[in-house]
């Protein structure tokens, strides 16, 4: 009974011992902290002081996302650079120049020759075997030095080796004369174009792009000659 009596005494202190120390015991809430104000120190600004703050520039931030979605542009060469005359053709073959230029979106003015004016001396060796074999030696005369030639494609002359086309015959002699000096054999000098009935064509005022694109064709009109001429 005595025992029963000392341990309720005990439990009884421990429970007043508890209760008037629970802000010892128990862990304090967590208080927001609060910054103090201080009205005097609050100080209303003139239209003048706000007008001083720096401000972020709308231009700026648009020229800095144009610059992001921006894609590089390649510039390409549209302007007018030079007038050529490209000829003499046939009346059978006329046509043909016309269609191929007409493909590579250039529309030339036809021209008629006379019989003397549409002279012109060629200058070329006879067709190769094959392709193969006129690319090769092609490749070969360009080791020698010697840049301004192609390989014909036309089928009356193809895989022979032009060399050039010129209205002067004394030209034609000095160049086969030249290519003789330098170890080609069996080049050919031959007049072409003779008769009535030859005409040029002429392009006004081409881009380089356009020139290029044209260099091209010459291999499928080895009677033709592509040169430069005054635009007036």
């Amino acid at each position: 009974m005595i025992r029963k009596i000392i341990f309720l005494l005990i439990c009884f202190n421990l429970g007043l011992l508890s209760y008037f120390n629970a802000d010892l015991i128990l862990p304090s809430p967590v208080k927001a902290v609060t910054q103090e104000i201080s009205p005097e120190k609050i100080q209303i600004l003139t239209p003048q002081q706000i007008e001083a703050f720096p401000k972020k520039s709308a231009e700026n931030s648009n020229t800095a996302i144009n610059a992001s979605d921006a894609t590089p542009t390649v510039a390409t060469d549209t302007k007018p650079v030079a007038c050529y005359e490209w000829g003499v053709f046939s009346k059978a073959r006329i046509t043909e120049a016309q269609i191929a230029s007409s493909k590579i979106a250039l529309q030339p003015l036809v021209i008629e020759h006379s019989s003397v004016e549409a002279k012109r001396f060629w200058v070329y060796k006879a067709p190769l075997k094959s392709a193969e074999a006129a690319q090769a030696k092609a490749l070969e005369l360009k080791a020698l030095g010697i840049t301004d030639l192609y390989v014909v494609e036309d089928a009356k002359w193809k895989n022979a080796i032009s060399f050039g086309i010129f209205e002067e015959e004394q030209l034609a002699t000095n160049l086969v004369k030249e290519l003789k000096a330098k170890g080609i054999k069996d080049v050919v000098k031959a007049l072409r174009n003779q008769g009535k009935g030859y005409t040029s064509l002429i392009f006004k005022e081409i881009t380089a792009e356009k020139i290029s694109e044209l260099q091209q064709l010459k291999s499928n009109f080895p009677e033709a000659n592509l040169k430069e001429v005054n635009c007036n």
